[in-house]
């Protein structure tokens, strides 16, 4: 064989530099991001019960919710967690599935249990996971005196990176003062130099 490459050096070139045409080609052709949208196979349901236990909560909604839930198509694992006034069901499909399709018939099976709990009871939420709902940033502001928080010590801490980098992040922040950022926060800090 490579007696036969030896002897035919033209040959070689023409095939290397084809091989490099493709290969340059497709580089520039394939797309490229930093965070693609990727479906997450999970969904989650959120339960709430006002003025019931943990246990009453677990028997009278979660329970029947989650019966239903286990004739989807597709579902890999299923989770509960039930706390006082609120509960939620974690569901995770296989990777492959339609998640479109698996959260409305998630949505049906909730309808369908619906006739079996608590006239009172409010219709569980379900909710389709993205990567959109990841936070890519996290912020831990500390006051310098001990003065009480104000919410105008954040914004004009955004205000700032948004006129420095072009767009104003969304934010999500939890009782403790910690704030997640979603997807726009990224593209607001990537346009910061």
């Amino acid at each position: 064989m490579v007696k036969f490459l030896l002897q035919r050096p033209i040959a070689v070139l023409m095939a290397f530099t084809a091989c490099f045409i493709v290969g340059l080609v497709t580089y520039f052709s394939l797309p490229v991001s930093l965070l693609p949208d990727i479906a997450i196979p999970q969904i989650t349901i959120q339960v709430t019960g006002e003025n019931s236990s943990a246990r009453e909560l677990e028997n009278t909604v979660v329970t029947p919710v989650r019966r239903q839930l286990l004739q989807v198509a597709g579902l890999r694992e299923i989770k509960s967690e039930t706390r006082d006034g609120a509960g939620v069901i974690r569901l995770e499909f296989d990777f492959g599935v339609n998640t479109d399709l698996a959260f409305i018939e998630v949505n049906e099976k909730i309808d369908a249990a619906m006739n079996s709990l608590p006239k009172e009871v409010t219709r569980p939420k379900a909710i389709k996971a993205s990567a959109t709902d990841i936070p890519v940033l996290y912020v831990n502001m500390t006051l310098k005196n001990d003065g009480a928080y104000q919410e105008t010590d954040e914004q004009q801490f955004l205000e700032r990176i948004g006129g420095e980098c072009g767009e104003t992040p969304h934010r999500t922040v939890t009782r403790s003062g910690y704030g997640g950022y979603n997807r726009s926060a990224r593209k607001a800090f990537a346009n910061c130099s």
